[in-house]
């Protein structure tokens, strides 16, 4: 990303842009925060950053992504509103909480499932052994779908076999299994929070997106988030990032 011919040091819009989307903090906050060094900032222009500089972030810490998965994934959503509505923010961590993808949908049905568990399969590159949910209808029928497109494949590259194919991703409903997904919800909520209501379905993808990032980097699943074995900062991982 090109820093080149702005007003002010690239360490200081990383910074700005990290902080709106690590903490609960407005933009008018971050130019509080950043006057008291004698900075003088206009927020109006933090949040040009974040629009400009966020999408960078996000495509940086997904290629960087270390990957180390464990085979056993949880499933669940929760709601953000967007224009006055409630949509549905699905979420995938693996049993030690990682994340691994999500999709933000204006249903809360199947597809939007099924469009979480695809984009987690092609993030891990691999199919799960097991993906916990809280019991719905539709992330249940998701989860089938995918068994039956994974059994379908297997039966093309051995067209005399007829006999019944064991489900490669088995599905439970342990609801204690969710509850560190459910805590993550709460993480990443403290943040949509303050942000009041999005004003648009696009920006709101965008802006979870790039906190989503954030968070990767604060779980430590950056390829950076360990050099000669001290954890680094959020902060020095982006600026491995930028360099």
């Amino acid at each position: 990303m090109d820093f080149s011919g702005k007003q002010f040091p690239k360490e200081v819009i990383i910074m700005a842009v990290r902080w709106y989307l690590a903490y609960a903090l407005s933009y008018r906050n971050i130019e509080e925060l950043i006057k008291d060094w004698n900075i003088g900032l206009d927020h109006s222009s933090v949040q040009r950053w974040v629009a400009e500089y966020g999408s960078w972030l996000q495509a940086k810490v997904r290629k960087y992504l270390s990957r180390n998965f464990k085979r056993s994934w949880r499933l669940d959503e929760t709601y953000i509103k967007v224009k006055g509505k409630w949509c549905y923010l699905y979420r995938i961590v693996d049993k030690a909480g990682d994340s691994i993808f999500f999709h933000f949908s204006k249903t809360r049905d199947h597809k939007a499932a099924l469009a979480c568990i695809r984009g987690a399969i092609r993030t891990a590159r691999f199919i799960p052994d097991k993906i916990n949910s809280d019991g719905a209808a539709a992330n249940e029928l998701a989860v089938k779908i995918i068994n039956q497109e994974i059994a379908d494949s297997k039966r093309s590259v051995n067209p005399d076999f007829c006999g019944p194919i064991k489900p490669a991703i088995t599905y439970t409903k342990v609801k204690y299994c969710n509850n560190i997904l459910e805590q993550d919800h709460r993480n990443i909520k403290r943040i949509t929070d303050p942000m009041l209501e999005f004003k648009n379905f696009d920006c709101a993808v965008s802006t979870i997106a790039d906190i989503e990032a954030i968070a990767m980097l604060r779980k430590n699943q950056s390829v950076f988030s360990e050099i000669n074995g001290r954890v680094l900062s959020i902060a020095e991982q982006i600026n491995l990032m930028a360099a």
